[in-house]
């Protein structure tokens, strides 16, 4: 719980009924007023089935935008490795790190997405064929105000479902957004060292070129005549020491 609160994981929505009443208690039978409120709960119901299609359709573009980040992620992780392996331990720590926290928020912010697709743990209310076949014998009236009964149900039950949803969806973008951020982080930092394997490269590069140019102008400035005085003079040194003996 505590990297949650690291992550400063947003709070989730209500996830119980928003509005606490009971249906039975509609008993208005005036038809003019039957038919303004059916209206209106009509509008009510579409603007939630509209929400819950804005919902449906976010989340499987964010699965998506995820999935596809996380594949390429995978798919350079051998090459950076192999890159950082002559790098610095701290540097090598520091990189594993950030690699970890990028695979885990995306994996989350997967997982969240995906919970709104477990149609098990959504029971959404809708209207059913069998309540025009119980009720045949019901006056125009009556069934108007059954109908906006079920509606007023349906409407309450269907938001907490849609408030569940939008959470999900909420913590996979938080997760995505975190793991974007990580991603970037990583690739400056392995930008950087990057930058400083290849100056300690060239720095370890110059020192030979520079002493294989100071032995090559020694040579070249040593003419032929010098070398053979030292000849000589070894030569002489030799047959001193021999006359000694």
């Amino acid at each position: 719980m505590s990297f949650f609160k690291f992550l400063f994981l947003p709070r989730q929505l209500e996830s119980k009924k928003p509005f606490d009443y009971d249906k039975n208690d509609y008993r208005n039978l005036r038809r003019d007023q039957l038919e303004l409120h059916k209206s209106y709960l009509k509008e009510m119901e579409t603007e939630e089935n509209s929400r819950l299609v804005m919902i449906e359709n976010k989340t499987a573009q964010l699965v998506s935008q995820t999935g596809l980040v996380f594949a390429l992620l995978s798919l350079f992780v051998p090459f950076i490795v192999e890159t950082i392996l002559n790098a610095h331990i701290i540097f090598r720590i520091v990189f594993i790190m950030l690699l970890i926290m990028c695979f885990l928020c995306y994996i989350l912010a997967i997982i969240n997405s995906l919970k709104n697709f477990n149609v098990k743990k959504f029971n959404y209310g809708y209207k059913s064929p069998m309540t025009i076949l119980n009720h045949q014998s019901l006056s125009e009236k009556k069934f108007m105000q059954m109908e906006i009964k079920d509606a007023l149900y349906c409407i309450n039950n269907n938001i907490e479902m849609n408030n569940r949803k939008a959470t999900h969806l909420i913590r996979g973008y938080h997760f995505f957004k975190f793991g974007i951020v990580s991603t970037a982080v990583l690739v400056v930092f392995l930008c950087a060292s990057l930058l400083f394997i290849a100056s300690k490269e060239s720095e370890n590069g110059t020192k030979q070129p520079m002493e294989t140019q100071i032995k090559k102008e020694f040579l070249d400035n040593t003419t032929n005549s010098d070398l053979e005085k030292v000849h000589d003079s070894i030569k002489i040194d030799t047959m001193s020491k021999a006359k000694i003996d």
